[in-house]
């Protein structure tokens, strides 16, 4: 059995809690399930912290440091004219060439918004490319990471955004994917609650950065006002986005707080898209 569930909405809409327990209820049927949550440095084809290299990157580093050179030998993956550096999964590099890794973050650093979707683009399509394994719940990797690189930092339209979301979804279609997206409709009392229950450096970290560059910049947001407006934004973006989607979607009004049956049907969902209630359990696995 094989597919494909991604999870999607705002922050403090439920994503994480949503795939973890979905990826524990398939497991808990017999089927083979791998669940990537957000954040994770391994994941198939997300670049979450990971260094996007063009070969005038490599000379500038090279002209910087013999060592750093030779460091990057066993950690660069070539893909064509750049090259990826996962540093987090190789502890031993110089901390000095970990810091100019930084610059070239693929969602963080200075990647130009033209490559950083291609080499996403890229990514998804050598997963698609794999033979069809267990089944992958993802979070945040087809909606909110593309959208904070796009449009957040590089202020690119919702066509520009809806065109790559597309793209990563046709290069994996073989592995059947489906999305949930969980919708709390007006994003101000969940931001509201947030801010009470973080650090204060979580939620400056986050005014700022959806403030102080791309969208929020040239249309003026400031504070958590600003903040707020940013995510009303968003929402109506990715509902446009989520609506031109050729892809099995289940959309969740979880706003009301009903938790249980919100679970119920993205089970349903899951297991009508996944045919569980066709399958004997030898064949789920």
């Amino acid at each position: 059995m094989s597919g494909i569930v991604m999870v999607e909405g705002l922050p403090g809409s439920g994503k994480s809690t949503t795939a973890h327990g979905l990826a524990q209820w398939l497991g808990g049927r017999g089927v083979a399930v791998e669940h990537f949550a957000e954040g994770r440095v391994d994941h198939p084809v997300d670049f979450e912290e990971v260094a996007v290299l063009t070969a005038a990157d490599l000379d500038a580093i090279a002209a910087g440091s013999t060592e750093f050179v030779e460091a990057l030998d066993g950690a660069a993956e070539r893909h064509g004219d750049v090259w990826l550096v996962r540093h987090p999964l190789h502890p031993s590099l110089p901390a000095g060439l970990v810091e100019l890794l930084r610059v070239h973050d693929a969602y963080d650093g200075d990647v130009p918004a033209g490559l950083h979707s291609r080499v996403l683009v890229e990514s998804w399509r050598r997963f698609g490319e794999t033979v069809p394994g267990p089944v992958q719940v993802w979070e945040c990797v087809l909606l909110q990471n593309p959208g904070c690189a796009l449009v957040a930092r590089a202020d690119e339209t919702v066509d520009v955004l809806a065109r790559h979301v597309t793209q990563l979804v046709e290069t994996v279609r073989s592995h059947r994917p489906a999305l949930v997206y969980l919708d709390a409709g007006d994003p101000a009392p969940t931001l509201e609650r947030a801010a009470t229950e973080r650090p204060a450096e979580w939620l400056e970290s986050v005014i700022a950065y959806h403030t102080t560059q791309g969208l929020g910049l040239r249309c003026g947001l400031e504070g958590f006002e600003g903040y707020v407006e940013f995510m009303r934004r968003r929402r109506e973006m990715e509902l446009e986005i989520v609506a031109g989607l050729d892809l099995p979607t289940l959309v969740v009004a979880v706003g009301d707080g009903c938790w249980s049956e919100h679970e119920a049907s993205v089970r349903a969902f899951v297991s009508e898209h996944l045919d569980l209630a066709g399958r004997a359990p030898a064949e789920v696995a």
